[in-house]
């Protein structure tokens, strides 16, 4: 893996299995979580053997990551005045309120890979070519 899992951001109640001898342990994020696991984590949900009893795993989650952003401070710096406002309502509408758009213009929520793309589709809608540009982005694994 070329991040290093941190265990924070698992979520909680999140099962983690140690079957050291399934076949898909590489390729299972329940598998590399409890590989992580802190040395003070004494108790924790987990996988039983009967989740392997069909032949597959039933409870497998394969390795993904994705590249979340944040930030919206220069989102709008090309936007003409006269498209800004029913960018930004779009935007609020699509979010469910002007509050949660917030949360992602400051970063208290991060933006997966579809919704980047709406938002670069809603300013090339408007005649934008360019790509929306956010302030942060990070690479972390999807629990799914």
């Amino acid at each position: 893996m070329t991040k290093e899992i941190n265990f924070n951001d698992v979520p909680h109640g999140w099962a983690l299995c140690f079957q050291n001898d399934c076949r898909n342990k590489n390729d299972c994020l329940r598998y590399q979580i409890g590989q992580a696991a802190p040395p003070h984590l004494t108790t924790a949900p987990c996988v039983l053997p009967q989740a392997y009893s069909s032949g597959e795993c039933t409870e497998r989650r394969d390795v993904r990551k994705e590249r979340l952003a944040w930030g919206f401070s220069h989102l709008f710096d090309k936007v003409r005045h006269n498209d800004y406002l029913a960018i930004r309502r779009e935007m609020e509408t699509h979010f469910g309120s002007r509050h949660i758009y917030y949360n992602y213009h400051r970063g208290f929520k991060k933006l997966h890979e579809d919704e980047q793309e709406w938002i670069s589709s809603l300013l090339s809608s408007y005649g934008y070519r360019e790509p929306a540009v956010f302030d942060h982005y990070e690479e972390t694994y999807i629990f799914q």
